[in-house]
């Protein structure tokens, strides 16, 4: 026997007679008896409570609307939602400090550490400015591979490394932030490689430096679970002060593969940002550059805006228009394609759909889009 509780008045037949279940009552039933009302939609689990029935119904209900799910699929995932509630009301009841094995990790990374402040300032408005006064990088490469990198395209133009195939190789620098000052604005960390197994040491030991001197940190990343687990158990005491930024630019997992050859598969993004989000740290999306259209990017938004406590942002992809003159004809296909689906016209279209809600943002590639659509229009938006 299990409990539930009643979503919706029904009535239902009893030993005495029929009997009307008020919405709230408490119930203790059967798994099978309870089956055909939860898939009516009449009762839920128990556990859900009566405080989180109002989400478990919007979610429901989005999932079914927006995203096609059927009923029992939609109300499968809507408990998830709300048992992610429940995991994330109960991390935020106490943080836990650094460990000692931790702590004693970071002491012998500091004294043997003999180089630079890796911490710049961020003098555009636009790109990283758009998230942080200051950026921080810790090594030299990124395996993800990604084909649209700037990073790796910047690095290649200055002959820091012979193209994108030495850029995959991870390189981690000789780097101090030991007793680093308090800057006056985020810091975002990193910006030009990931969180990847190979450079998650270091990081952890460079983010407690940072963080310990009263820092505020966006911690943006196509994540890898062993990373983000890692850095959640010890750093919960800083939760006020580190964000969460998983890049997420699309759900077509083909495209996805394509564009980002080495970098966590989907699911393994979604896990995290559930992770984190349960673990009661700031989370946030930002699907830079946006893989597909606008249709696409609308579904992203409501798979994802539950698990984001702060903004999600959505932006084009740099320089598509000059991979469509790749070599390779695979990378010139979805260039291309990409391209069409990130019209001025689909942009606006998906602006039309999203602008408004509270916790969309918009990246300065839209943005001029935008302007552009208003100053034509003669109006300002």
């Amino acid at each position: 026997m299990h409990k539930y509780i009643v979503r919706s008045a029904f009535t239902a037949k009893s030993p005495t007679g029929d009997r009307t279940m008020k919405k709230g009552e408490a119930l203790c039933l059967s798994c099978s008896k309870a089956a055909s009302l939860i898939s009516r939609g009449l009762i839920v689990d128990a556990h859900i409570g009566l405080d989180l029935l109002d989400k478990y119904e919007t979610r429901a209900k989005v999932l079914m609307e927006k995203l096609g799910y059927s009923q029992g699929g939609a109300q499968t995932e809507a408990v998830q939602l709300v048992n992610s509630c429940l995991k994330r009301h109960e991390s935020m009841k106490s943080t836990r400090s650094p460990g000692a094995e931790f702590l004693a990790k970071v002491e012998e990374f500091n004294r043997n550490a003999t180089g630079k402040n890796p911490i710049t300032k961020v003098d555009a408005e636009t790109g990283v400015g758009e998230w942080a006064g200051y950026r921080c990088n810790i090594g030299h490469g990124c395996s993800h591979g990604c084909l649209y990198c700037y990073a790796e395209k910047m690095a290649t133009r200055f002959k820091r490394v012979d193209g994108a195939e030495e850029w995959r190789e991870e390189v981690l620098q000789d780097l101090s932030t030991e007793g680093c000052k308090k800057y006056d604005s985020a810091i975002m960390f990193p910006t030009s490689h990931d969180i990847t197994p190979n450079y998650l040491d270091a990081y952890q030991c460079h983010l407690y430096n940072i963080l310990s001197s009263g820092n505020r940190v966006v911690l943006v990343s196509k994540p890898h679970r062993e990373s983000i687990e890692a850095i959640c158990a010890e750093f919960s005491s800083f939760r006020d002060v580190l964000t969460f930024r998983f890049t997420i630019g699309g759900i077509d997992t083909t495209a996805m593969r394509h564009w980002e050859p080495g970098a966590p598969a989907l699911a393994e993004r979604l896990d995290c940002l559930k992770h984190a989000f349960e673990a009661g740290y700031r989370t946030s999306v930002s699907a830079e550059p946006m893989l597909g259209g606008s249709e696409e990017a609308e579904k992203l938004y409501y798979m994802l805006e539950p698990y984001a406590t702060e903004d999600l942002w959505f932006g084009k992809m740099n320089m598509v228009g000059g991979l469509r003159k790749n070599q390779d004809p695979e990378i010139v296909r979805y260039a291309t394609e990409l391209y069409n689906l990130q019209t001025d016209e689909e942009i606006m279209e998906l602006v039309e759909k999203l602008d408004g809600l509270s916790k969309v943002q918009w990246k300065d590639s839209v943005k001029e889009i935008i302007e552009k659509a208003a100053q034509s229009s003669g109006t300002e938006k």
